[in-house]
């Protein structure tokens, strides 16, 4: 039995290689794979690396932590303003807070990374951050979020239309100030929508700007798939629940299908992040390849969040999740979640 804290290396010098049944990386399952960690991130990952290391040995399958790209847990009155419709300054990591209990239900369902999104209400909400579950800030200002649906509507309040919200949009891009002007230089964009209309018109906004970044919250967005090719958009999927349409199931496969990054987000007072892993499987039995399906709960997703999140490559930061069986088995639990190498998650000992 391995005590926890011998699990993180304590200084840069140290080095432990961890060996599971079964390690898997975005292109492959190892079997008795290795991973060598080193003051707290991967240096190396395969059967035989980390030669002369400490090993240490434990039974499951080994992974990268899951990503989800979109959730306001800890955010509190960050999330809304109800007194803006344009927050382009405010960034939401300044209402994460890392010693809220109610992280742990994430950690529990093997989720190392998060995307923090406002919630919906203003026409320009924020900037987005990724932050680890009772952690690290991995990204401060991660996206600018764009709102393109009616929740950005407000009796009495400019703007009250769709014309009048892009004309509001295309003046404070002309005038290239505060987050805007950080678009300009490149950072991503985080296009809110939820219907099809709403979505094309989000799409053609970031490509009369050339802007890159992800559509979120349009359950199909499959439909749209050509478009967001052309635009070279990722898009940010709802989870799925049991009596979820099971036609946004196979809008995911579709958009998979046509070679569109992806990922899913999480209103975790709605749904448990467990729905992760329930969606993933939804989606794999409406045709979407299994590699696909775990990458966009993993890697793909942490690509979108401008980050190595959800990565065993080499310079990740040892994020890792051990599970009982395959985790895309729904029947498999999470049995340990380390966190730049420290355990977080599970017993004392392995």
């Amino acid at each position: 039995m391995v005590p926890r804290a011998q699990l993180a290396p304590g200084h840069a010098d140290d080095a432990v290689v961890v060996q599971a049944t079964m390690v898997h990386t975005a292109d492959a399952a190892i079997e008795n794979g290795r991973v060598l960690i080193r003051d707290g991130r991967i240096e190396a990952v395969g059967p035989d690396v980390g030669a002369g290391e400490r090993l240490i040995e434990v039974e499951g399958h080994l992974t990268a932590g899951m990503v989800v790209l979109g959730d306001r847990t800890s955010l509190g009155a960050e999330a809304r303003d109800e007194t803006r419709q344009v927050m382009d300054t405010a960034d939401l990591v300044h209402g994460y807070d890392a010693e809220s209990k109610d992280w742990a239900p994430f950690l529990e369902a093997g989720v190392t990374a998060v995307l923090l999104t406002p919630e919906a209400g203003a026409l320009v909400g924020g900037r987005t951050a990724v932050v680890k579950p009772g952690g690290a800030v991995m990204s401060p200002r991660a996206h600018l979020d764009l709102c393109f649906s009616t929740a950005a509507f407000r009796d009495g309040v400019a703007p009250s239309s769709y014309p009048g919200a892009l004309a509001m949009l295309e003046e404070h891009m002309a005038g290239g100030a505060g987050g805007f002007g950080l678009i300009k230089d490149g950072l991503p964009v985080h296009l809110s929508a939820r219907t099809r209309a709403e979505g094309l018109r989000a799409i053609a906004f970031a490509q009369r700007h050339g802007l890159k970044g992800a559509l979120s919250g349009v359950a199909r967005a499959g439909d749209l798939a050509p478009e967001l090719k052309e635009a070279g958009l990722a898009v940010i999927l709802p989870p799925l629940g049991p009596g979820s349409d099971p036609r946004h199931a196979a809008s995911a496969a579709a958009l998979a299908k046509a070679g569109v990054p992806m990922g899913f987000s999480l209103d975790a007072k709605k749904a448990s992040p467990t729905a992760l892993r329930f969606t993933a499987a939804q989606c794999m039995k409406a045709g979407m390849p299994r590699a696909a399906a775990w990458s966009a709960l993993t890697s793909q997703a942490g690509a979108i969040s401008g980050t190595t999140a959800g990565s065993l490559a080499p310079g990740s930061a040892a994020d890792l999740v051990l599970w009982s069986g395959d985790p895309l088995d729904l029947t498999s639990r999470v049995e340990r979640v380390w966190i730049d190498g420290a355990a977080v998650h599970g017993g004392d000992d392995q």
